[in-house]
């Protein structure tokens, strides 16, 4: 039922988006520092990306939709690097991509996620965003999953 009120209202749920994209660029800065202290603590790390897949998996329709594929492979990708077995990420990128996990994760932000149809719009918005942002990245990213294995993205259990 929400989601036919987005569909009806195109022209506001747009400007709900610009205005999402300028506040976390403004509020950039502030997210890689939430985003720092799991590069170099994989425990961490692991515990954030199961919390975020298992939140994408419970959100499967709505706004995550649009970026559901591409979405599957970043945390494909972030899954491969926590693990150690692909490091070929430049750090930029990989900050950029655990700051759009620890908002997506984050009840909190822009768009609280107890709103009712728009809770989740921010969050697709930001790692739809993101995901742009390092689109060389994942496409790299792929190749080499081609070239020896296949994308895999079971939560991952913290032991």
């Amino acid at each position: 039922m929400e989601w036919e009120f987005l569909k009806r209202n195109k022209d506001e749920i747009k400007h709900i988006k610009d205005e999402t994209a300028k506040e976390f660029f403004k509020q950039s800065s502030d997210w890689q520092k939430k985003a720092a202290k799991y590069v170099n603590d994989p425990r961490e790390a692991r515990r954030l990306l199961n919390e975020a897949v298992n939140k994408a998996a419970q959100n499967k329709s709505g706004p995550l939709k649009e970026i559901w594929d591409s979405l599957q492979t970043l945390f494909s990708l972030l899954k491969d690097w926590i693990s150690g077995d692909y490091r070929a990420l430049p750090s930029k990128a990989l900050l950029l991509t655990l700051a759009g996990i620890v908002y997506f994760v984050t009840p909190i932000d822009i768009i609280p996620e107890f709103i009712v149809g728009l809770g989740l719009l921010d969050d697709a918005v930001i790692l739809g965003w993101i995901i742009s942002q390092i689109g060389r990245e994942l496409e790299e990213y792929r190749l080499w999953k081609r070239n020896g294995g296949v994308i895999d993205v079971e939560a991952i259990k913290v032991e």
